[in-house]
């Protein structure tokens, strides 16, 4: 390792002096590699002090929520209503609060449609078929959300503007620090067909049996953070530059055909009312099960999906101090669950549990939740012991991944089974194979993702505002995961590839700073995930070596777990418990 490590440190060293080469032309340039950061980053303060650490004055917002949903599978869009508790614990009066409208990000006339129209039209003269179809698709269904009404808690109509993406709602009288408010908003959307349009939920379409997987996420109107270092955080959501939002307590009601399956951020509160007798007598045997075991079986899943019904069935599922919420529905679903232990008087136990479609078979089962419990068991050694009583992986759109409180979405499927000249009959064989490639590519995808339960969905940073502070850092760990999963193994997605070719990319022209704002990322995936990665492994292994590492590292996760940081944060946190001077190291 150490022979890939050197060039790594090397490349290191001459982006910083060229990064300092490039923006302070001064006659000193090959010291400003190593000059200090003090001057340069914010300055301490009651709210984030100078070792890193929150301050005695540390605050952050809080939204509560209860929300009830429902799933016209008819015409695939949902109507739902909910209402927000938001407490104000800054020192500041607010006269109105931002919530995010992610679904307007596909409205004709979003700043998301316009720029991507404007990209493609650009220096090309051909269409691809893919986008001739986004386009189409445009036209057919309306996309966004319909905002039906606004109503604070005495059910008086509140003043609201929709700007793009985020909706600014009024008060009728402002809001004092430490004052809770109440209101209520109803909605409803389209929800779109991930496969043609793109945009990390919505539904997948099998049309041998015309059956969906809906995945619900970005889903409902949630609170624009509002912070100490930034004020409100109401950028527009142009689909790059992820999330940033407050934690809270989340019931949630979700009415679906009565034949599918529901997976959710939480814990399910009614199993009585949506589970067999059977499937609740599995449930909790899975509690204690050290191998997972089914809920709902291959074959009781091709049953429902014969089945198609007009009953509904509402599952309802609690969540406490999550930051987001999202779910899954099909009558497609396999669900399998076992138990993970953990030293954590909090939280001694987590039910790991995956669920999927019988196209996503032989693969899912062996390995879905097996990943899951792996992931935890690394992940909570660098960092803090698993928060939540639920770690869950879904079968979502082929290809993909996305990340939330206790649910993850992720994509890989195996590969149709091909007979061959001296094999020509398939009789007996299974439907489906999978290569070493695509095994190693499932796992990767759940470890990344379920990575992401600690890094930015406890671990609260801005992703709106810099993506490299939960992609590289959780991109850093899956890489380590992945060497504890398996000797060789083989990681399929290029851009996390963290000891190729990453040197040759850390010294080319094509890169811009990782400091840069997630919407303005040139390159996104080496620049936010592969190069603060690397640099992590190099500051691991050669920079500070793993005892120093491990224990700074570990500092940073538990002082901001639940809390926001800043990269300055991180930064000083590093130095502070690792007692090494690394300002020379963050400019490179």
């Amino acid at each position: 390792m150490r022979s890939l490590i050197l060039p790594l440190m090397a490349a290191l060293l001459m982006a910083g002096v060229a990064f300092a080469d490039e923006t302070r032309q001064t006659k000193n340039d090959h010291y400003d590699a190593f000059r200090q950061l003090d001057a340069e980053l914010p300055t301490p303060n009651v709210y984030r002090t100078a070792s890193g650490a929150p301050g005695s004055r540390y605050w952050q917002q809080r939204a509560d929520h209860n929300i009830k949903v429902t799933l016209n599978e008819g015409n695939k869009s949902i109507s739902a209503s909910e209402t927000i508790r938001y407490t104000n614990n800054s020192p500041d009066s607010l006269r109105y609060i931002w919530i995010q409208l992610d679904q307007n990000r596909f409205r004709a006339d979003s700043a998301a449609r316009l720029t991507e129209t404007a990209s493609q039209e650009e220096g090309k003269d051909i269409l691809t078929y893919g986008e001739l179809a986004r386009q189409q698709r445009y036209s057919d269904v309306n996309h966004g959300f319909v905002v039906e009404r606004v109503v604070d808690g005495r059910g008086r109509d509140m003043d609201y503007t929709i700007v793009d993406t985020m909706m600014r709602i009024d008060l009728a009288q402002p809001l004092s620090p430490g004052q809770r408010t109440a209101f209520s908003i109803n909605w409803s959307f389209n929800i779109i067909e991930e496969a043609i349009i793109g945009g990390r939920g919505g539904y997948d379409h099998f049309p041998e049996n015309d059956t969906y997987i809906y995945f619900l996420a970005q889903w409902f109107p949630r609170l624009a953070a509002y912070t100490d270092y930034v004020g409100w955080q109401h950028q527009p959501f142009l689909g790059r530059g992820e999330f940033t939002l407050e934690f809270g307590d989340y019931e949630v009601e979700i009415t679906v055909p009565a034949d599918h399956i529901v997976s959710a951020t939480g814990e399910l509160q009614n199993a009585s009312a949506v589970l067999t007798v059977e499937q609740r007598r599995r449930l909790d045997e899975a509690r204690s099960a050290d191998q997972p075991m089914y809920i709902v079986t291959p074959e009781e899943a091709l049953d429902n999906e014969q089945e198609g019904t007009s009953d509904t069935k509402t599952w309802i599922f609690k969540a406490s101090n999550v930051r987001d919420f999202a779910w899954a529905s099909s009558r497609k679903f396999i669900w399998d669950a076992m138990i993970h232990r953990q030293d954590d008087a909090e939280q001694p136990e987590v039910l790991a549990m995956s669920f999927f479609p019988n196209e996503a078979e032989p693969m899912w089962s062996q390995f879905s939740t097996h990943a899951v419990v792996h992931t935890m068991e690394v992940y909570s050694r660098f960092s803090f012991p698993y928060p939540y009583p639920t770690a869950q992986s879904v079968n979502a759109w082929e290809g993909g991944g996305m990340e939330y409180p206790m649910i993850t979405f992720n994509g890989r499927r195996p590969e149709p089974f091909e007979p061959d000249e001296e094999d020509p009959d398939p009789e007996g064989k299974p439907d489906r194979t999978y290569s070493r490639s695509s095994k190693h590519g499932l796992v990767s995808v759940i470890i990344h993702e379920i990575g992401h339960i600690y890094f930015p969905m406890t671990v609260n940073s801005d992703e709106r505002q810099w993506t490299w502070m939960d992609e590289g850092i959780n991109s850093f760990l899956q890489y380590i995961a992945e060497l504890e999963w398996e000797e060789d193994f083989h990681n399929h997605r290029g851009h996390y590839s963290i000891l190729e070719h990453v040197a040759e990319y850390m010294t080319s022209e094509h890169q811009v700073p990782i400091m840069t704002q997630s919407d303005s990322i040139l390159q996104f995936g080496p620049n936010g995930y592969t190069k603060p990665a690397s640099s992590l492994v190099v500051l691991r292994e050669t920079v500070l070596g793993r005892e120093l590492f491990d224990f700074a590292f570990r500092e940073y996760a538990q002082r901001w777990k639940f809390k926001r940081p800043t990269p300055s944060d991180l930064f000083r946190t590093l130095e502070d418990a690792s007692g090494i001077d690394l300002d020379w190291f963050w400019r490179g």
